[in-house]
């Protein structure tokens, strides 16, 4: 497996969510083929950052490029070249799959073979049964399983969100060994996490804690505003669920206005231009009220890289 790699430039870009300021005032050089890490505590905006690298959160302040395309203009390409592998919340495996209708998904949405995701697992290392439930599979196998089907249409940049976030110190080993085999392979690689690798890496860019320049922060989720694959701009999909996003006061009824439905005033922050349509759910799951579910043209298959 080989990749290009994408370079993301930044300087001095700022977010704002609802509650106030999520980061300010952030510079970023990432070259093709580099693993570049965020840091910072809990509630700083790690995640956000992610999102706004990548063409899928719009900064207030500041000018990105990526691939040397400026955004907001070359933001739908920037999220074609930057594939997520897990953000939280928003973007994560349905724990309640079996890693063959993971795979199966993840081939009908991104038109993969099993070959590829084959190939994937070989990278990072994973061999997972294709009948196991995937919440039931040790947190650091669901990181990596992540990782693997975000590798297997072999994208130019690859999101990690929480890379440690629960895993003992030998899982934090392991996903960061296979974190370094992606990147071999040409692929730039965004991760968050708490604190920086352990081993000599790419760029780190810190965030402030408490007391520095995010004072709201991002309280461990991601802002309404940020779009996600498969996600319209005022809802956040758990899972298989879509749910409205809540009321600063933890209400979820529908509320009547695009500013209070969303946390977001579309005349102060404009939103990127939505991806397209969400990609179905894999057989058995229960789809009632979502829509038709696209053909799968490989549907007499089991979906089973193995």
């Amino acid at each position: 497996m080989s990749s290009e790699g994408v370079a993301i430039t930044a300087r001095g870009i700022s977010v704002r969510g609802p509650l106030g300021p999520v980061f300010s005032n952030v510079d970023a050089d990432i070259l093709p083929g580099e693993l570049a890490t965020v840091t910072g505590p809990s509630g700083t905006g790690r995640t956000s950052l992610l999102l706004t690298l990548s063409g899928r959160l719009r900064p207030i302040t500041g000018t990105i490029e990526v691939d040397g395309q400026p955004l907001p203009k070359g933001a739908k390409r920037a999220r074609t070249l930057i594939a997520p592998a897990r953000l939280r919340p928003g973007f994560e495996l349905e724990g309640r799959w079996r890693v063959k209708e993971a795979v199966r998904e993840r081939r009908v949405t991104t038109k993969v073979t099993n070959d590829e995701i084959s190939d994937a697992f070989d990278l990072v290392g994973i061999d997972p049964e294709p009948e196991a439930v995937i919440d039931s599979l040790h947190p650091g196998e669901q990181l990596l399983l992540a990782v693997a089907l975000g590798m297997a249409e072999l994208p130019a940049g690859l999101l990690v969100d929480d890379v440690e976030l629960g895993l003992p110190a030998s899982a934090r080993t392991r996903v960061w060994a296979a974190l370094e085999a992606v990147v071999r392979t040409g692929t730039t690689v965004l991760v968050s996490n708490t604190d920086p690798p352990r081993f000599e890496a790419g760029p780190v860019i810190r965030l402030p804690g408490p007391n520095g320049a995010a004072p709201h922060g991002d309280p461990g989720t991601t802002p309404e505003t940020a779009l996600l694959p498969g996600h319209e701009p005022d809802t956040v999909e758990l899972g298989t669920a879509t749910a409205v996003p809540p009321r600063p006061d933890g209400t979820t009824e529908p509320q009547a206005s695009d500013t209070e439905r969303t946390g977001h005033d579309p005349d102060q922050l404009p939103l990127f231009e939505p991806p397209g349509r969400p990609g179905p759910e894999p057989p058995g799951t229960n789809t009632r009220g979502r829509g038709p579910e696209p053909a799968d043209s490989d549907s007499g298959e089991n979906g089973d890289p193995r």
